[in-house]
């Protein structure tokens, strides 16, 4: 499956960019390999941590088999924490955001508690 995950980021909530591509990359990497059936062959994610309010976009385009959502951090509360705390708040946050937005589509032929299941496994062990 090609999965990306691309940040709308500001830096000012503690954790520069490019301290976030290790955990991008082992994501992308580690789904890289699996597939998870014919219904979708790449998801976008885009996770914000930015000091001003959005709303979440989703969208399933199914003739070219592509999911794209958007991951809402909760700025504040990853600016006002130590970093081991922003790290383990980005991680709950992303799982969560994820299990919510597939839980409302419903796939012809995409396992979403396999894709579910090993998108926590992957984000809580990438190290970085």
């Amino acid at each position: 499956m090609n999965f990306r995950l691309l940040l709308e980021w500001d830096e000012q909530c503690g954790i520069l960019l490019s301290k976030m591509y290790p955990l991008m990359d082992g994501i992308e990497n580690a789904l890289r390999e699996k597939n998870y059936g014919t219904s979708i062959s790449s998801v976008g994610a885009i996770m914000i941590c930015r000091a001003r309010d959005f709303k979440q976009r989703k969208r399933y385009k199914k003739e070219h088999k592509d999911f794209a959502y958007d991951i809402m951090l909760d700025y504040y509360l990853i600016k006002n924490v130590e970093l081991e705390q922003k790290k383990a708040i980005i991680r709950k946050q992303m799982i969560i955001t994820t299990e919510q937005t597939f839980s409302i589509y419903k796939f012809e032929d995409f396992n979403k508690a396999i894709f579910l299941k090993d998108f926590k496994e992957i984000v809580n062990t990438v190290v970085w």
